[in-house]
């Protein structure tokens, strides 16, 4: 899997709260110039780390997976439920189901925080200095 150097790591999420996860691999570059592609290189090893909150993510298309910068590296994680976790997902335990469970409860989306646009305060501005100005001009 091809990526480029630009969406090696597009983060779209923060961390909300620690986690424990499951490295499956890091992207590496294929050549020695920082705007070269990068390959996924899956590990055998599955070490396990813990996922501190504030973290700036991305979260993967598929499965309760993403990807963050570590070491200088962009690794591919899973979420490894814990056991209160697991009692959650026992009833509907479908990679649907859990990876809804992990991005309600462990990710903030940055859309989530969007607040009114920067062109709709200048429109209110505009609007409120006209109305109320006493120039007779509207």
């Amino acid at each position: 899997m091809r990526v480029d150097a630009r969406d090696v790591l597009d983060p779209d999420a923060e961390t909300r709260r620690p986690f424990r996860a499951r490295v499956l691999g890091h992207f590496k570059p294929t050549g020695p110039n920082a705007w070269d592609d990068y390959v996924f290189a899956s590990t055998r090893e599955g070490e396990e780390l813990e996922v501190l909150p504030g973290l700036p993510v991305q979260l993967e298309r598929r499965g309760a997976q993403l990807r963050l910068r570590r070491g200088g590296r962009v690794l591919r994680l899973e979420w490894i439920p814990d056991e209160a976790e697991l009692a959650a997902l026992a009833e509907a335990d479908s990679p649907s189901a859990r990876r809804q469970r992990f991005v309600e409860g462990y990710l903030v989306s940055f859309r989530e925080a969007a607040g009114q646009g920067a062109a709709a305060v200048i429109a209110a501005k505009l609007g409120a200095g006209r109305a109320g100005d006493g120039s007779g001009e509207d």
